[in-house]
């Protein structure tokens, strides 16, 4: 079986580039043949770039022309997208289906419904897109750039009101429950959405507890940020180390204390190294996450976490087992929570033994790779 993955990666790097890097590794262990089709969106647009991308959010050309050259090139079985904004577009997925392949797309985010594609407005939590208007949500601002927002509220408006994705995808791949059910809610056929975790490496033995609380990620208002800062100074006894950049990054310089340290970005390697290290992973996030990939890692090595009961979070972590659960936004209840899990250590690495052991029962990547090819296979029998 040959499988193209099709990937629109974004200006900067995250878990679902991780994501697409980790199947094209893993499928071919299990007999999978991989091709891919990957296109960069630029980190700056010109005036006419930006117009011309906006008018062609809906459905563009040159998205169908890449598909088409690399259908010729590759012949693959399966087409297997992820993200297709801005470069690709639905036309991609047409292509896909007239050449008559079966269509599976992993959702990541929640751009099938909202402009924005995380579930945020003005800062603040908001589903009325998911069961109501994408263009409504647009023309609110949702992405915080009113030319943006419109142009991909109409796009995805015309996307679900001419149900193009229901035509020429076959599968729907959704990494949690939560992310499902939002997909059943935007009007997505339940039958094609398939619940499938994501899989990332798993140790062979979890690490011991560390001496530190760690949050590795973006920093940025939707990820918490504020809160985990607001938090820290409430439980200043537990030390924190900071890891990562974003919007925030000069927010999180400036707060620098004796008990809390600030790395700035640093590589993947060297996150793992600082997992395997901290007594426990800090996760406050402020927005739906779907199934984060620094929860699956902290847990794979063996590192519980202390984060926000929200979207498919709530799904992976089981509150006084695997970690703790708090209400996002709160940062005193988060400081309980740090404070706790740095008093009562014992308990705090019986809970990353427990987390170790659950991630190698779900999100071992042979697993995922098991339920994907399985799905792969079931999609071919109904083509024949």
């Amino acid at each position: 079986m040959r499988v193209l993955l099709v990937h629109n990666q974004y200006r900067s790097t995250g878990g679902e580039e991780r994501h697409v890097e980790n199947l094209a590794e893993a499928l071919p262990k299990a007999g999978v043949e991989v091709t891919r089709l990957t296109v960069a969106t630029p980190a700056a647009f010109s005036p006419l770039d930006r117009l011309v991308m906006g008018a062609e959010l809906t459905y563009r050309p040159a998205g169908a022309r890449l598909m088409r050259e690399a259908l010729a090139r590759d012949a693959p079985d399966v087409v297997h997208f992820h993200n297709v904004f801005p470069l690709l577009t639905p036309a991609a997925m047409r292509e896909a289906h007239r050449y008559g392949a079966p269509v599976v797309q992993t959702i990541h985010i929640y751009r099938f419904a909202c402009p924005s594609g995380v579930l945020l407005r003005n800062g603040q939590i908001h589903e009325d897109c998911i069961d109501g208007s994408s263009l409504l949500c647009g023309l609110r601002n949702a992405r915080g750039v009113r030319s943006e927002s419109i142009a991909y509220g109409i796009a995805i408006e015309l996307h679900r009101r001419l149900r193009l994705p229901h035509r020429w995808v076959d599968a729907f791949v959704a990494p949690s429950k939560f992310v499902a059910t939002m997909l059943v809610r935007a009007g997505y056929p339940a039958r094609r959405v398939h619940t499938i975790p994501h899989g990332t490496a798993i140790a062979d033995t979890p690490s011991p507890a560390g001496d530190f609380a760690l949050y590795a990620g973006r920093l940025s208002p939707e990820k918490g940020t504020r809160t985990l800062l607001a938090a820290s100074r409430v439980a200043p006894e537990v030390p924190l180390v900071v890891a990562g950049d974003g919007s925030l990054a000069s927010f999180v310089e400036n707060e620098k204390r004796e008990h809390v340290s600030y790395l700035g970005h640093v590589d993947p390697h060297r996150v793992a190294e600082l997992m395997r290290g901290a007594l426990f992973t800090v996760m406050p996030s402020e927005c739906y996450e779907g199934q984060p990939y620094g929860a699956l890692e902290s847990m794979s090595v063996g590192t519980p976490l202390v984060a926000s009961r929200l979207g498919g979070l709530a799904e992976i972590i089981e509150d006084g087992v695997t970690g703790a659960l708090v209400p996002s936004g709160d940062p005193v209840a988060l400081a309980a929570a740090m404070r706790e899990r740095w008093d009562d250590r014992v308990s705090t690495a019986e809970m990353g033994m427990l987390a170790w052991e659950y991630a190698r029962q779900h999100f071992a990547p042979e697993l995922q790779v098991d339920r994907l090819v399985d799905l792969y296979e079931r999609l071919l029998s109904a083509c024949r």
